[in-house]
Order: C-alpha cells, then sequence, then structure tokens
C-alpha cells in the first residue's frame, strides 16, 4: 500500500543509512502484524492503514525512537550529504591550491621555495576553514529541520497519515552533478579570490620569463574578502540544500533565486568600487608591449576598460537573469509532469 511505503520511507530518511534497511525490514513486519489485527491478511483497508499509521504516531517522533537520542551537531538525515559536500570541498580545496602552486612555481620558478611552503600553509588553513564553514553550514540546516520537526507545525496532534509527502520520482530529482559542479566552482572562485587574484590579468612570456598585468588592486581586493567569504556560504548552503533535498520544489526554486539575487548584488559592490581595479592596467600593458599608444584599436580598448565595471555588472545581471528563469523552467516542468 503506497500510503504504508510512504510512511517508512518517512520514517527510515530520518536514520543513519547503516541503520536503514533493518528497521524498514522491522518496521514493514510492525505494520503487517498490526494489520492482521484488524483485517484478515490481505483484506486491511486504508482505513485500518491510516488507524496503524495514526497509532505508530509522526515519522519525525518515531524515527527519534529508533535513534534512542538527538543530540547531534549533524543530524542522521543529512549527515550522509554533509560527508558528500565535505569531500567535494576538501578534494576541489586540494586541486585548486595544487593548481595554484604549480602556476605560480612556472611564473617566478626562483621563488618555488617560499611558494612550496607558503603551499603547504595554505592547504592546512584553508581545510580547517573549510570544514568549519561546511559544519557550521549543516548544523544550522540541522537545526532549522529540527525547529521545523518539533515546532507548532512538526509533529502536532493534528498529524494525519495523508500527511505524509510522496516517495520521490527519479525522474524529477536533481541530478547530483548539478550541485557538485557548482560546490566545486564555488570553491575555485575562492580559493583563487583568496590566495591568488594577482594571477587574474593578462599573461605575458618574453625573454623567457613570465609576467602577469593584474585586472585587480589586489590591496583594495583584500578589504572586501569578508564579502567572498559571506558569497562562499551562500554557494555552497544551496549547493548542500541540492545535495540534502534532492528536488525541485517550490522553496528550493525560492531559496535558489534568493541566493542567486544576493550572491549577484554582492558581486556587483565589489566591482563598481573604481578603486577595486589595476589603475595602471593601461600603463602596464602599454610598457609590456601589449599595448602601443595610436596603435589599431588601441582607443577601443582604452574605453572599453574605462567602462568594464558597467560591462562586467551588466554580464553578471544578464547571467543571473538566465539563470533564475533557466531554474525556474526546470521547476516548472517537474510540477507540470506531476500535475
Amino acid at each position: 500500500m503506497e500510503m504504508i511505503d510512504r510512511y517508512i520511507y518517512a520514517v527510515t530518511q530520518r536514520l543513519p543509512e547503516q541503520q536503514r534497511a533493518e528497521i524498514k525490514q522491522e518496521l514493514q513486519g510492525l505494520i503487517e502484524d498490526m494489520l492482521e489485527e484488524r483485517a484478515p491478511a490481505g483484506q486491511a483497508s486504508r482505513e485500518d492503514a491510516e488507524s496503524v499509521l495514526q497509532e505508530l504516531g509522526h515519522p519525525n517522533a518515531l524515527a527519534a525512537q529508533y535513534r534512542g537520542f538527538d543530540r547531534y551537531l549533524i543530524g542522521p538525515l543529512i549527515f550522509d550529504p554533509y560527508l558528500t559536500t565535505l569531500k567535494i570541498v576538501l578534494i576541489s580545496v586540494g586541486i585548486a591550491l595544487t593548481a595554484l602552486f604549480a602556476i605560480e612555481a612556472i611564473v617566478k620558478p626562483q621563488e618555488i621555495l617560499e611558494h612550496f611552503t607558503s603551499y603547504l600553509v595554505s592547504l592546512f588553513s584553508a581545510g580547517a576553514q573549510s570544514f568549519c564553514w561546511v559544519t557550521l553550514i549543516f548544523a544550522w540546516i540541522g537545526y532549522r529541520q529540527q525547529q521545523n520537526s518539533t515546532g507548532p507545525d512538526g509533529m502536532n496532534k493534528d498529524w494525519k497519515p495523508a500527511d505524509l509527502p510522496p516517495i520521490p520520482d527519479m525522474h524529477t530529482q536533481i541530478k547530483m552533478s548539478e550541485p557538485i559542479a557548482g560546490i566545486i566552482f564555488t570553491v575555485l572562485f575562492t580559493v583563487l579570490c583568496l590566495y591568488s587574484i594577482d594571477l587574474l590579468g593578462i599573461w605575458r612570456v618574453s625573454d623567457g620569463g613570465r609576467t602577469v598585468i593584474p585586472f585587480l588592486n589586489a590591496d583594495v581586493f583584500q578589504g572586501y574578502l569578508p564579502l567572498i567569504w559571506i558569497l562562499a556560504a551562500l554557494g555552497i548552503l544551496k549547493e548542500s540544500m541540492s545535495i540534502i533535498v534532492r528536488k525541485r520544489t517550490g522553496k528550493m526554486l525560492a531559496l535558489h533565486i534568493m541566493v542567486s539575487v544576493a550572491t549577484s548584488v554582492l558581486v556587483c559592490v565589489i566591482l563598481a568600487d573604481p578603486a577595486i581595479w589595476n589603475s595602471h592596467f593601461i600603463q602596464q600593458a602599454e610598457a609590456a608591449g601589449i599595448l602601443s599608444p595610436g596603435g589599431e584599436g588601441y582607443d577601443t580598448i582604452i574605453s572599453m576598460w574605462n567602462r568594464v565595471s558597467e560591462w562586467m555588472i551588466t554580464v553578471i545581471g544578464l547571467f543571473t537573469v538566465l539563470d533564475i528563469l533557466s531554474e525556474s523552467y526546470k521547476w516548472y516542468r517537474v510540477k507540470a509532469s506531476a500535475g
């Protein structure tokens, strides 16, 4: 009976993964025994099933009884997504820092020992910070879930089996590749901003040496690092919720829109500051021989550089709108197929 399957799913999803199969089997046997007390085997009605499930109580309460205790920093319902997210973040941080170390060693090979020392320190500090941030984010998610489940609407006396959500359809679930790609991009962006923002620029190889003409003023950019941390936290929060929920819902769409808009606003605040850009970029490009005063396209490049903030803000705004429209369309298709 579908209602019983939904109830068992709701209970087992709130348990540690290694316990789910055993408790699922145990719970199925318990429900069958309770149904046989009300009707002959195989003749139980929907009303009998509702009566049994009503007697067993809210799925959250029954899951808590199976667990035996509720004092978790990261609850069993989100522990597996937590481990998945943590692994992705730590691996991405390691790969990103290793890539930056390799690039810096190529650009300045004479300082390779200093780069290697900095690389090891960065691995430790970035790994520790990543662990703390991911743990804090999931602890907050777990706290909110616990508040919702034990609040006035979580396990109230008016709960009915008909309130059970349907078992997720595999065709409507969010592909794991989407949040994984989002987390990797967020980590790479954060690592670049925190450790090697000066590598973002025009590269030039001449006389066996390599130079980088940065787009941004690293000293001014340092003042915006708190915003970078906020951007990283928002990005990981959104992708973590996708890993936990694994389906497109109205609430997930609302979260996606809020995070996307907030992220775009914060990025635009940073880029709108004229001091964030390298004020000597044109002169450095001329000195490196990349630009020639009076040469072909010189005036066009100067004009584009002077309006770089406007161009970047426009591109980010357009990308945000397209992203929200795309996510809304995916949600609408899922809703239409379900209806």
